[in-house]
């Protein structure tokens, strides 16, 4: 069910909480198991007391609001995407600063001493840090702060593995590198383990369907990529992941699912900007190819891929055409003309109870494999 909000600040806070996984600890000499506990208590306390009170990071009292699952940005409440980026960057940025503070500073106990010459984070962030239980002071060469009993051992563990763990990816298809910040702020000890999948479980109402898409994937040589570049609107990463399977050799970058090449798999998001907060989209490859060989799905298949997109009219695939007598780029299924230029019919929010996940799905991903088998190329 959509949670509800007593403001948009808690929405935007619970962009966070939602988004950490469950504690996990790691092996290490820097820090004890409970030491880790404490710095992830910390993180998560300071989302928590956000939540309780935006007014610590001086986020605004503005009344709750969110999109319809569906929504486009231009007609429909224009001024709301910066509002929630907003706040969103706001935490962000405390959360950078706090990082830049635990990796630069010197640890003795629990306090931190760095250089003034050396802090790059501004003054009216750092009088904000007491709000959280990090008091701090200054004198003419240094700043001091002192950080809740046991939690800095962890902390500074966190920042470490959150600055060495960022890696380029050996598929040419996903080369950037994670935010150094992402695995701080949600408390990411190890990030070998299927964090994102733990995130999203936890979202979503009906689990028996998303473990059974899951299953599915994990266990039918897909490709798993978690937090890919976003280059939408919001220019960031997102809290997202994919699975991924090849027909041809890897070209470009894996964007959004309406936007895939020659590649089929699943796109799973979340979704700040909507009611349901998350994102579920199909990875189509050869979508018109697909379209065309629709005689030989099974009459369940075909029902499905019929229906869930269907075109409008709108003339994007032809909107040079002066003469307008270019033909549309459709393909007839049934009774119902496809688009095969986009495919946001199959996108959606959540898991249907009854509906086409994830049954349908696999059908399509196996009829896919099927289709294109003779494309199908090892990566390097």
């Amino acid at each position: 069910m959509p949670k509800t909000f007593e403001n948009l600040a808690q929405r935007c806070v619970d962009y966070f909480l939602a988004t950490m996984p469950q504690f996990k600890a790691v092996k290490s000499e820097t820090a004890n198991e409970k030491e880790q506990e404490k710095a992830y208590n910390f993180i998560k306390g300071i989302y928590e007391s956000l939540n309780k009170n935006p007014q610590l990071l001086g986020l605004k009292n503005q009344a709750d609001d969110c999109y319809p699952n569906w929504w486009t940005q231009k007609k429909e409440k224009p001024g709301l995407p910066a509002k929630i980026r907003s706040n969103i960057k706001s935490v962000s940025l405390f959360i950078e600063s706090l990082y830049e503070i635990v990796h630069n500073g010197k640890a003795d106990g629990d306090k931190i001493t760095i250089a003034v010459n050396d802090c790059n984070v501004k003054p009216a962030v750092i009088k904000k840090f007491s709000g959280f239980g990090v008091e701090n002071e200054k004198d003419s060469e240094n700043y001091f702060f002192t950080f809740p009993k046991g939690a800095l051992k962890g902390l500074k563990l966190l920042a470490k593995i959150s600055m060495d763990y960022p890696q380029k990816s050996s598929l040419k298809i996903h080369d950037k590198i994670l935010d150094k910040y992402f695995l701080f702020s949600r408390g990411i000890f190890d990030p070998r383990t299927p964090y994102m999948t733990e995130i999203f479980r936890s979202i979503f109402d009906n689990r028996e369907a998303y473990d059974k898409l899951i299953n599915y994937f994990e266990n039918n040589n897909f490709i798993r990529l978690d937090n890919k570049e976003y280059s939408g609107s919001m220019k960031c990463d997102k809290v997202s992941f994919d699975y991924i399977k090849f027909y041809g050799k890897p070209e470009g970058k894996i964007g959004n699912c309406w936007k895939t090449r020659n590649f089929s798999g699943i796109e799973i998001a979340y979704d700040e900007m909507t009611q349901s907060q998350t994102r579920i989209g199909i990875h189509l490859p050869f979508f018109a190819e697909i379209l065309e060989n629709a005689d030989k799905m099974s009459e369940s298949l075909k029902k499905y891929v019929s229906e869930q997109n269907k075109c409008g009219g709108c003339r994007y695939c032809v909107q040079m055409d002066k003469t307008k007598t270019k033909p549309l780029r459709l393909v007839k299924v049934g009774e119902n003309n496809i688009c095969t230029v986009f495919t946001f019919g199959y996108q959606y929010n959540h898991f249907y109870e009854g509906m086409w996940l994830p049954d349908s799905v696999i059908e399509l991903m196996d009829f896919i494999d099927k289709l294109f088998a003779d494309r199908k190329a090892p990566l390097t």
